[in-house]
């Protein structure tokens, strides 16, 4: 067995706990829609690892083989979440899971990869089969240092909670209304990405190096989403500039994890500074976290259990204290300059008296523009920044006033096409088409065109994973029921799946048509709304 990469032995290992398979094979059949979708989705083949006898229970307490060890040199590692996954003195678990974790700290790829759209994904691919006890989503949380972010392949009725078959694609009670052929797929891509992402960072990754001493700061790249069909609708929305994070320099102790913090910082987009080790003298480091601070958007604090070095001339402040005040000092002239304060005292230390006055002080003056959190993890701290600094932008987008404004993937590019040649002969239609990523974007200028036309429409042929999610979200955004403006979701009835997927609530027209009569369907409900009027 040879991985795309020679320094690894496999490219995918499937972790699973026994009995997962034993009623029906599912993890079996799992695998082998997988290698099928795969050859379909990548140029070349990857190789597999499963084991469709592995040890469990009678030989938790052995010793792990050499041959499994060296299968767990993996590019990528897929954990089956069952209700039972999650066991610590499991097989699974002791010998897959953890030693999988545990090794990436050491290889040169690391645990998160930089994938070709500059997002970053973990090497870790949960497949979620069964909806899991909220102790056992906060233990893996907690492992992988982030919110679990699953591809679930899990049937949900009434009483029921099973994994995903692909004759379920025939029924139309599951309550996720997931179909298992696209969750393969997804499987599929998701991989694909992983593997873009891998095979560029092969040959330049290297793990990181606690005795770094200087960061490099690199502009993360501008993403860019483009409104198409038809060209009237021209606008695109991109980030010039990625956030500047003031990465505050820390006690002793949290030496090594700031500069740990500072590359997981920049793999997700930001730039840091200060970009050099912390100045020696008291003048040199006032005047450097002045300068630095006042380029940035938003500064990060690492707390610990100690207060810090001291001032020479003012024993009672120390360096970390300083910096923090010289932020509450930004915000007060800056009002969307924002602060995240991180506390991760040692659980079995004590803290110092002068930092428990010092954390004291912080939680007494926590303000609008400041955050104190107490993530279990650098990845899930950072994903939480990225979501409070998203909620502050305010970006006025190119929308203008429309008849319809029409939505879809580009999954369903030509269908659309057809759709809207048909209804602009009668009426004003912009267009949106939603390529693969952007997600934010999109929503964000659903959310601000949609008050500004008369009928919004979302379709869908062959991407009804996707609109169901969305228009829930846009109409939840755009105000509910009372939304000024209607949203009609509105899908072909080939495949035969899209029967079910509909969404009801106030303000929402759900309609599933044979495709010939989807234009008419349209006219019509935007001429019921005119009359409303």
């Amino acid at each position: 067995m040879h991985s795309i990469l020679p320094e690894y032995n496999c490219d995918i290992f499937i972790s699973y706990r026994q009995n997962d398979n034993k009623y029906d094979g599912w993890v079996t059949e799992f695998v082998t829609k997988l290698q099928q979708e795969l050859e379909a989705t990548l140029k070349g083949r990857l190789n597999i690892y499963f084991d469709e006898n592995p040890h469990d229970g009678l030989h938790d307490s052995h010793d792990v083989s050499q041959s499994l060890s060296n299968k767990l040199k993996t590019l990528i590692f897929i954990p089956i979440i069952s209700q039972t996954y999650c066991d610590t003195e499991s097989f699974a678990w002791k010998h897959e899971f953890k030693p999988f974790l545990e090794g990436t700290s050491t290889d040169k790829l690391g645990l998160s990869v930089t994938l070709p759209n500059g997002n970053v994904a973990s090497r870790v691919l949960p497949i979620r089969i069964h909806d899991i006890d909220p102790a056992d989503t906060r233990l893996l949380e907690s492992e992988l240092s982030g919110v679990l972010r699953s591809i679930d392949f899990v049937y949900s009725n009434a009483g029921v909670n099973r994994p995903l078959l692909p004759k379920d694609d025939e029924l139309r009670d599951n309550a996720y209304a997931t179909i298992y052929r696209n969750q393969i797929n997804k499987v599929a891509n998701a991989i694909k990405e992983l593997v873009n992402g891998i095979k560029s960072a092969g040959t330049q990754a290297s793990p990181p190096q606690a005795s770094q001493t200087s960061i490099t700061e690199k502009p993360a790249p501008a993403s860019t989403i483009h409104a198409t069909v038809p060209k009237s609708l021209n606008y695109q929305v991109v980030n010039q500039k990625a956030t500047t994070v003031y990465l505050a320099w820390t006690s002793t102790d949290l030496k090594p994890k700031r500069e740990e913090m500072a590359l997981i910082l920049k793999k997700a987009g930001f730039n840091v500074l200060p970009l050099t080790d912390c100045p020696a003298d008291d003048e040199g480091f006032k005047t450097k976290v002045i300068q630095d601070m006042s380029k940035c958007d938003c500064s990060l604090h690492m707390l610990s259990q100690e207060y810090g070095r001291r001032f020479e001339m003012d024993e009672e402040v120390s360096f970390p204290r300083y910096q923090f005040d010289e932020a509450i000092k930004l915000a007060a002239v800056n009002p969307e300059f924002h602060s995240f304060i991180w506390y991760t005292p040692d659980p079995n230390g004590i803290p110092k008296p002068a930092q428990l006055e010092f954390v004291k002080y912080i939680r007494n003056n926590i303000t609008r523009n400041m955050t104190f959190s107490n993530s279990l993890g650098p990845m899930q701290l950072v994903d939480d920044m990225r979501a409070i600094l998203k909620k502050q932008e305010k970006t006025e987008l190119d929308v203008m006033d429309t008849d319809i404004f029409f939505i879809f993937n580009q999954q369903d590019e030509g269908d659309a096409q057809n759709i809207t040649d048909s209804i602009s002969l009668e009426y004003p239609v912009e267009t949106m088409n939603i390529l693969p990523d952007g997600e934010e974007e999109y929503r964000e200028m659903s959310r601000q065109q949609i008050p500004k036309s008369k009928l919004a429409v979302i379709y869908f042929k062959y991407a009804a994973d996707w609109a169901l999610p969305f228009i829930k979200q846009i109409w939840k955004s755009v105000g509910g029921a009372s939304s000024p403006t209607y949203l009609m979701l509105i899908g072909e009835d080939e495949p035969a799946q899209n029967k079910a997927r509909t969404f009801k609530a106030p303000k929402v027209v759900s309609n599933i048509s044979p495709k010939e009569t989807i234009p008419e369907e349209i006219k019509k409900v935007y001429t019921h709304i005119l009359n409303l009027k």
